[in-house]
């Protein structure tokens, strides 16, 4: 149930049996929260005060973007009447601040991407660099001998 269809339910339920004036019916989150994930200093879930954050309060709120962290294509995760969407907003845009996403809603989550030569480095796993080391190990040994060898004759 959205805040507005509380709202008027409330009145509804009270209006024409107990007062007779309209009545002035303020609904509050009592835990509103954000969450805030991937490239940005400290990613977690934050409850904040008020019913009003903007997408950058949020991002201060995590420390900011690290330097990893694709500017060009955050994605805000939202959910409205029982349906999930999806949106890329664009940090570097100047009419960010006119954006419908701008100020997020209850359980809104960010993603900061990560840009393409971070996610490029994440691709080498354990196994990878394991490899990578023994052989750089065993050339160089074998360099070190052919060059020991050399030296003897």
């Amino acid at each position: 149930m959205t805040k507005t269809a509380l709202t008027n339910y409330i009145k509804e339920a009270i209006c024409p049996q107990y007062i007779t004036e309209e009545p002035i019916v303020l609904i509050r989150f009592a835990n509103f929260k954000v969450s805030v994930i991937g490239e940005v200093m400290r990613p977690g879930s934050f409850v904040i005060d008020n019913e009003k954050i903007s997408l950058l309060e949020a991002l201060a709120l995590a420390g900011d973007m690290t330097i990893y962290g694709r500017r060009n294509s955050l994605l805000l995760i939202r959910e409205q009447n029982g349906h999930r969407e999806t949106i890329r907003i664009d940090m570097r845009d100047k009419n960010l601040v006119n954006s419908p996403y701008f100020y997020l809603q209850q359980n809104d989550v960010i993603y900061v991407e990560p840009n393409d030569p971070r996610a490029r480095a994440s691709g080498i796993g354990a196994a990878e660099s394991i490899t990578i080391s023994v052989v750089g190990t065993l050339i160089s040994l074998t360099t070190l001998i052919i060059n020991v060898l050399n030296v003897k004759k």
